[in-house]
């Protein structure tokens, strides 16, 4: 084979001779060695085509290359088929790609299902009939994938497993080909794996696909009852089998001297018959002797019905009880465990749950006593002898409670205030649900005066609030103070303020003007304090306080933070913090001692207690004019005479009148003397009320040349904001006249 020849001099060629040349003719010129799949006759990469699509959601496979199919016969069935059937889509050599006509099954009908209601006879014989016993049944027939599932419906102690008789699979019909929905029809029986079901009827779902396939479904067939009658009574349907006892106790049966006989169970646990005309002890005596099987036969039959009766029927009972004193611990001595009792009608068997309260300091555990018959206790030598006691009960001991006809509770010794002993812990009933009143009722004919609910009994005495005593020192605030005495080490105090609380009102304050006046309980402010003026800020984010004093020159007062920012008390002495509610102009907060009367605020903090209207009532403009009106409605005529006298005075100091406007004071002026006048306007007339009112009138601009005396017009006036009277006359609807 020929190989790859370096040149003359067995170099490579240098740099400068490649600088000359062409590198991709350079690398043409090279000759590559000879190996499999690689020279002449090679196999070249070609590219794969792509034949699996997507087209609206359904997958498909793109044909090419391939002769024409020929179309099948069409049936209701293609559409059924996972692969369309015979009609696939037909594709030249050049065609474009097929799109498939029709959805596939698993995809239009998945979790579509078919089902037919029916019946299958059993191979035992039951005796009310003397035939095959018939089971009810549902056949359903899945169209996605062609399978089939029969299941029975479950019913309560049936004494037979009950449930899916066939998972679902696909399987073929009495042809041995795959079983398709055409093949159950309704009056028909069919047959799946050599067990023959008669089908009776169908769902209307079902009823009406099988009428748009073309199918037809005859009327429903109701089922034979008489196949199955309903049971004499004293029997169990559930129960075919079993013979009617004569009783639920234990049968008697006469002897040949025509006394009477009672089946009990000796020592050994042997059932005997005992004479019933005697106080007899079933100890293997002279006058016990062997059961005969057909007695020990009723004895197990009347437990059976009793079962059968009474299964899953449970009686509850809510009962109390005060631990005693000589227990394991001294702290629970005097306080009172709450306990339910559950009474199993079924076997006579009790079930006691101790209810445990949060925090209760004792482990807590599953059951206080286990389901079992509950021996009962006799009071003997000052107290209970119970038999079995706090150690399990021996052999012994439950042979010689079988002896005892009345050795255990039964739900004729549970009454609503009787006690039952539980193995040493006395507990009294003191109420029951309302199922179990109504089995009573129902049983002994009881009414609801028989189950007088007790009162509950008095529990240990509430532990006091620890009260924490208000910080007077004055440093710091009462969460950093009370930190100091749990923690040598203090910690900074969580703030007690919700993150969405922050969130909302995250960099909001609420600022007031204030000056310190008399207060009740405090001592009178000096006359030189009177003239402070303060700045009070409440900020909302986290709900707390500051005042700063501004400085003013030749005061004697150096200025600055009067209060430093924290939360602040409602009063001296309360563990009541401020909110922002309490915050609003007029109002009297207690600062360090002194009361502080809030007289005015920005226009920021108005617009933030008009967006609270709630929180302020006093900014609710709506409820103001409301209020208002309604009060000098019921003021009279007088109250607006009044209101046009005050007026037009207050029109007359500004430019001897004529403008018919008001300032912010004027305003405020005219509407105390109105309160003045009219006594019944002072309860719904305050500070903060008469600012919502003056912002709630429309500014107009004023004209000193409609005055009578435009020269007297102080130049101040000027920039003030004014409304007009009438507009006043008409937000309180008092008419005006000029």
């Amino acid at each position: 084979r020929e190989r790859a020849r370096p040149p003359a001099d067995g170099h490579a060629p240098s740099s400068a001779a490649m600088s000359l040349l062409n590198t991709d003719e350079w690398m043409r010129s090279v000759d590559v060695p000879v190996y499999a799949g690689n020279g002449e006759g090679a196999p070249r990469p070609r590219g794969v085509p792509q034949t699996l699509q997507f087209r609206n959601g359904i997958p498909f496979q793109t044909v090419t290359n391939r002769a024409t199919a020929p179309p099948g016969p069409t049936s209701p069935w293609d559409k059924h088929d996972p692969r369309w059937g015979t009609n696939r889509p037909s594709t030249a050599s050049n065609a474009p790609a097929a799109v498939p006509t029709r959805k596939p099954s698993w995809l239009a009908y998945d979790g579509v299902k078919l089902q037919w209601r029916g019946y299958f006879e059993d191979l035992e014989t039951t005796k009310r009939t003397g035939l095959p016993r018939v089971r009810k049944c549902f056949i359903t027939y899945h169209l996605e994938d062609g399978t089939v599932d029969v299941r029975e419906p479950r019913e309560v102690n049936s004494g037979i497993v009950q449930g899916p008789l066939l998972h679902r699979m696909p399987c073929d019909n009495a042809n041995g080909e795959r079983m398709s929905f055409r093949d159950i029809r309704v009056g028909e029986p069919v047959t799946i794996f050599s067990r023959t079901y008669n089908v009776l009827g169908c769902d209307e779902f079902t009823r009406s696909f099988l009428a748009k396939e073309g199918v037809h479904v005859p009327p429903e067939i109701p089922f034979p009852h008489e196949r199955d009658p309903e049971p004499p009574k004293g029997q169990f349907k559930s129960a075919p089998s079993v013979m009617p006892a004569a009783a639920d106790a234990p049968p008697r049966l006469p002897d040949a001297s025509g006394v009477g006989v009672s089946v009990r169970f000796n020592s050994d646990g042997v059932a005997v018959e005992v004479p019933t005309d005697h106080d007899h002890d079933a100890r293997g005596s002279t006058g016990a002797r062997p059961a005969p099987p057909s007695a020990i036969a009723g004895l197990k039959e009347a437990a059976g019905r009793q079962f059968l009766a009474y299964d899953r029927r449970v009686l509850r009972f809510f009962g109390t009880c005060e631990v005693p004193a000589g227990g394991d611990d001294a702290r629970l001595v005097g306080s009172t465990r709450n306990f339910v009792v559950h009474y199993y009608l079924a076997d006579d068997t009790v079930e006691v749950l101790e209810v445990m309260p949060g925090n209760a300091g004792r482990e807590p555990y599953g059951k206080f006593l286990k389901r079992q018959k509950l021996p009962k206790a006799t009071l003997a030598g000052g107290g209970y002898r119970y038999g079995v006691g706090i150690r399990p009960a021996s052999d012994e001991t439950l042979r010689a409670r079988r002896r005892e006809p009345d050795g255990f509770y039964h739900w004729r010794d549970l009454c609503v205030g009787g006690d039952v002993v539980v193995f040493g812990l006395v507990l009294t009933l003191r109420d029951c649900d309302e199922h179990t009143k109504a089995w009573y009722a129902a049983e002994c004919g009881l009414t609801d005066d028989d189950f007088p609910s007790m009162p509950p009994p008095a529990g240990p005495p509430p532990i006091p609030e620890r009260v924490v005593p208000p910080n007077v020192s004055g440093i710091g605030t009462d969460a950093d103070s009370l930190n100091s005495v749990y923690r040598l080490v203090p910690k900074v105090p969580k703030k007690d303020v919700s993150f969405d609380e922050w969130l909302i009102n995250q960099g909001q304050v609420m600022r007031f003007t204030g000056k310190l006046v008399d207060g009740p309980g405090k001592p009178p402010v000096p006359e030189n304090e009177k003239a402070r003026t303060f700045v009070v800020s409440f900020f909302l984010e986290d709900n707390t306080l500051a005042v700063y004093e501004p400085p003013v020159a030749n005061s004697g007062y150096p200025g600055g933070k009067y209060l430093e920012r924290r939360p602040a008390r409602k009063t001296s002495g309360s563990n009541v913090y401020l909110r922002a509610r309490d915050c609003h102009v007029g109002a009297l907060l207690e600062i360090k001692g002194t009361w502080m009367r809030l007289n005015a605020a920005d226009d920021a903090t108005l617009a933030i207690m008009e967006a609270r209207p709630k929180e302020f009532p006093g900014s609710d403009a709506r409820a103001v004019v409301t209020a208002l009106t309604q009060a000098l409605a019921r003021a009279g005529p007088s109250a607006a005479k009044e209101l046009s006298r005050l007026c037009a005075v207050e029109d007359a100091k500004l430019g001897g009148g004529g403008a018919m406007v008001l300032n912010r004071a004027a305003f405020l002026n005219v509407m105390c003397e109105l309160c003045a006048h009219a006594p019944g306007l002072g309860e719904f007339v305050d500070a903060q009320r008469l600012i919502t009112l003056w912002r709630v009138l429309p500014k107009v601009s004023f004209d000193p040349s409609q005055t009578r005396l435009p020269a007297g017009v102080p130049r101040e006036a000027l920039g003030e904001d004014h409304a007009l009277i009438a507009d006043v006359f008409e937000t309180l609807s008092v008419p005006f006249e000029r």
